[in-house]
């Protein structure tokens, strides 16, 4: 079996101009994210959104769980209910896979499209003594449990919906032509960069390398190769999210990239060019609806005024958490136009003496609303989940 074209080739030998013009764009806007705000405001939005990527990736699989119960499993606070309480747990190893993979190429010198990456992805996924349930794999054809082993490929041959994977034997060989094709010269546009890295994202699903949790390390890959190429902004918004509104889709445009070539006009590669760029095109148009979604969302006036009413509906009483302590809304306003205050200074911002400042503080970083990196450090705004479903409705629904 063969997975050619590499790339969402033209007739003439090049990548698709359309694309390339769809991935300018999403580089441009995801870069303008950063320009957005405090570089403390937008570490709280990216904390925020590794659970929020989390959450819409194991969604993607029918197993998320809501990212207020990710906060309680922080706090280590888990459901009575056994399945619940596993999806916690797998919801906290991906976070903290995330942040692995994230960081990898800081200190290895493999590429993201390495065998070894993404089977190291794989193996920290699923060697965590937390995953140990999803290790039992169903046989429904012999009725029999399998016990899938992290890290390692697949030893048995499979079929996924009308795919049929490559046979076992064929896959050291696929990954090395994996390795060699997708070997990203340094000297490639980012747009470029990006392209690679949503082809390959179906070239690995393709190959299908493990016994299950393939859609789950291919997203965390995917989530290593744009932080390997340096795609300003990511993390500030999440193809994950998009993919899971959109799964059926998803599933669909993977499902179109897997035909073989339908005749001579259709590419000279053992899959179908069409098809292919299909799918590339859809996963450009998800990643920049994402961005666009998180430009709007995070407009400082916008953000000031949903901040201002969940203030009020919590003082009130009517959102179901503890009320907010008084002057939390002059404090909040502050952190989000200045992005971190010192601990001295916040007398000054809600017009009170230091005692009122200092319970202010120690009652909000209580609540899990404002941290610091150290006891007597500057504070800076935390988007704890029930914070964050109200000042972004749209990226994490109400409970």
């Amino acid at each position: 079996m063969d997975f050619t074209p590499l790339l969402p080739y033209d007739n003439n030998g090049n990548i698709d101009s359309e694309l390339l013009a769809i991935a300018e764009k999403l580089c441009i806007k995801s870069a303008e994210l950063v320009g957005s705000h405090s570089p403390q405001v937008l570490y709280g939005v990216r904390e925020l959104l590794r659970k929020v990527n989390s959450y819409y990736s194991n969604q993607i699989e029918s197993e998320g769980t809501h990212p207020i119960d990710i906060d309680k499993a922080t706090r280590k606070e888990f459901s009575e209910n056994s399945k619940e309480k596993q999806l916690q747990q797998l919801s906290l190893v991906h976070i903290e896979v995330q942040k692995y993979v994230e960081s990898y190429f800081d200190k290895n010198d493999k590429t993201a499209f390495s065998k070894a990456f993404i089977l190291d992805a794989h193996h920290q996924l699923y060697s965590h003594v937390d995953m140990s349930p999803f290790l039992k794999i169903t046989d429904r054809q012999n009725q029999t449990t399998i016990e899938m082993i992290p890290g390692k490929l697949r030893e048995r041959d499979v079929k996924v919906g009308q795919h049929i994977a490559p046979e076992v034997s064929e896959l050291p060989s696929l990954f090395s032509k994996y390795e060699l094709l997708y070997n990203l010269p340094d000297y490639a546009t980012q747009a470029k960069k990006v392209i690679y890295a949503l082809a390959s994202h179906h070239r690995l699903m393709w190959i299908h390398p493990f016994l299950d949790g393939n859609g789950r390390t291919a997203r965390l890959v995917i989530d290593g190769i744009f932080a390997s190429i340096d795609l300003k902004g990511y993390g500030l918004w999440n193809i994950s999210r998009g993919l899971s509104r959109h799964s059926q889709d998803y599933k669909k445009y993977l499902a179109i990239a897997d035909m073989e070539r339908q005749g001579d006009l259709d590419g000279r590669g053992a899959l179908s060019s069409r098809g292919f760029k299909a799918y590339i095109k859809f996963m450009l148009e998800i990643a920049l609806d994402q961005v666009d979604f998180m430009s709007q969302s995070l407009k400082m006036n916008t953000l000031h005024s949903k901040i201002e009413t969940y203030v009020r509906l919590s003082q009130e009483g009517i959102i179901g958490n503890k009320p907010l302590p008084k002057y939390s809304e002059l404090l909040f306003k502050e952190l989000l136009v200045v992005g971190e205050v010192a601990r001295g200074k916040v007398g000054d911002i809600i017009y009170k003496k230091e005692r009122t400042a200092r319970n202010l503080i120690k009652e909000l970083i209580e609540l899990d609303y404002i941290e610091s990196d150290t006891p007597k450090s500057a504070i800076r705004l935390k988007f704890n989940a029930h914070f964050a479903s109200y000042i972004f409705p749209e990226l994490i629904p109400q409970m």
